[in-house]
């Protein structure tokens, strides 16, 4: 059987490979820490990861429809941040999951101190609102890497971050992230 650490090998970042770009709203600003006087940017986008195989994500979802949708999903996970009351410093991951039915869902993972559970709730709300893109032959996972108010401490456990909920679907021996994974995550 193949271990958790083995499961999490096949993960790809996107890259130039599919086109996404990465939701960095940094542009050309520094990554030095905000100063004591300077206030934190409420929401910086880092990353988009593929929690599934390049070839894989490649046949179920355009290019063309990934990239705005997850350009659309940082925005609006960036809307909901900033609307918030200012929290400590987190840093985590934004997932989404779309299924060929036209059904998103969202996760928010953070590491210590986790966002507050209302900011978490109106991140979700604001996300899951959107228009997903078309997806065919199977679901989809992607995740938006960010730091809130200056960042924190990163998720613990696997790299790139899932919920701690998701562990339990897991065989004690691993497993892998695949369709009958996000099945078992997210049942219809």
């Amino acid at each position: 059987m193949k271990t958790k650490a083995a499961a999490w090998a096949g993960l790809t970042t996107i890259g130039l490979s599919l086109g996404l770009a990465a939701c960095d709203r940094a542009g050309g600003r520094s990554d030095a820490p905000p100063s004591a006087s300077a206030p934190a940017e409420a929401w910086v986008g880092k990353d988009v990861v593929l929690y599934l195989p390049d070839p894989v994500m490649k046949k179920r979802v355009e290019v063309s429809a990934l990239s705005p949708y997850v350009q659309a999903a940082g925005a609006a996970a960036e809307g909901a941040v900033r609307a918030a009351p200012v929290q400590p410093g987190a840093s985590g991951m934004l997932l989404l999951m779309v299924k060929p039915d036209g059904r998103a869902r969202a996760w928010v993972v953070t590491g210590e101190p986790a966002l507050s559970p209302e900011t978490v709730a109106a991140v979700v709300k604001a996300v899951e609102a959107l228009p997903a893109p078309a997806v065919r032959e199977g679901p989809i996972l992607v995740g938006i890497g960010f730091d809130a108010w200056g960042g924190g401490p990163p998720p613990a456990g696997a790299s790139p971050p899932i919920p701690r909920d998701w562990y339990g679907h897991f065989a004690k021996d691993g497993g892998l992230l695949d369709d009958a994974f996000m099945a078992r995550v997210w049942p219809d």
